[in-house]
């Protein structure tokens, strides 16, 4: 049953026929209620479940840096962190059932149109994770820019990220790991987060695979 807010003029929430209205940050949505799956056990809805939990299972390791990197991806009823599932289940997945696995080369966690400053070398030395990148001639691309850093502990299944973790301007930046994370090996990536706003990104670049030493 659906229940009308502040009368005729008002949002309605609740089920009418096959939509449901609901209310999101003052602003009301319909959307349509799931269809009967026939066999929820089907090759198709197993692989599907499958390669969705594998890349939730990574992604729920940095959300804060997701709820920034996919800001640009967060509309209407779609948030930041299901636009960055929808992205990298159905780019960033690879093997078989029930051998998925993240394929890290291909994994986005920001994207946006803040241009990029490419990555030069990145490397692990002494528990710190270094990182150094190119300068951008583009005007939108300023020094003051910040740096959004992150790296992924594939053992653990853990993150440590920085979103300032300094200046586009520097052409270089640190991030310290966790010591009990000697031996382990993380998957790293860089963005660019606009020093005017807060609220533009670039496209995230894979800075490589590195052993923690």
């Amino acid at each position: 049953m659906a229940t009308m807010k502040n009368g005729l003029w008002g949002g309605v929430t609740g089920k009418i026929g096959g939509v449901v209205s609901v209310s999101r940050n003052g602003a009301y949505y319909l959307r349509s209620l799931p269809g009967h799956v026939r066999d929820p056990q089907s090759k198709k809805q197993v692989t599907q479940r499958s390669r969705f939990t594998t890349i939730q299972a990574f992604l729920k390791t940095f959300t804060p840096f997701i709820r920034v990197g996919f800001q640009s991806e967060a509309l209407g009823m779609r948030s930041a962190f299901n636009a960055a599932m929808s992205y990298n289940v159905r780019h960033a997945v690879k093997g078989e059932v029930p051998d998925f696995e993240v394929d890290y080369l291909n994994v986005v966690v920001s994207t946006g149109l803040l241009p990029v400053s490419p990555v030069l070398l990145s490397s692990v030395a002494e528990g710190v994770l270094h990182v150094e990148w190119e300068e951008c001639s583009e005007k939108r691309a300023k020094k003051r820019d910040q740096v959004m850093l992150l790296a992924y502990n594939r053992e653990k299944n853990r993150a440590e990220f920085d979103l300032h973790a300094g200046k586009r301007g520097s052409l270089a930046t640190t991030l310290p790991l966790p010591p009990n994370w000697q031996g382990d090996t993380v998957e790293t990536y860089v963005a660019f987060l606009s020093a005017d706003d807060l609220t533009l990104v670039s496209d995230s670049q894979y800075a490589g695979r590195h052993r923690v030493e």
